[in-house]
């Protein structure tokens, strides 16, 4: 499949604008990062696209159901995912790294 490219979004989730003008990026990343935080029923046109990351926040014992849901997401949107690692640093943030590569 060929590369995905979109407007480039800034720290804040806003449009990036360099020299004047809107920045083209490959979007791939972006993609798998708007997935895995996005809720179902989000999108109109995709009701069922969405992992709700918040649903997991301070819950315990649900990182296999985390990434089985970020594995169907994102074989749904055309990723291969092999071996997504999830781990939770001491102060409970989820770092976590899908292994995703467009098929």
């Amino acid at each position: 499949m060929s590369l995905q490219n979109d407007f480039g979004l800034d720290q804040n989730g806003d449009l990036d604008i360099e020299n004047g003008d809107l920045t083209y990026v490959l979007s791939d990343q972006q993609h798998i990062q708007d997935t895995i935080i996005a809720c179902p029923l989000w999108w109109k046109q995709y009701p069922a696209d969405g992992v709700c990351i918040s649903n997991y926040r301070g819950s315990s014992g649900k990182i296999q159901q985390l990434m089985g849901a970020i594995k169907k997401q994102l074989q749904a949107d055309g990723y291969s995912c092999a071996n997504a690692v999830i781990t939770t640093s001491p102060g409970g943030t989820l770092n976590i790294n899908p292994n995703a590569t467009r098929s």
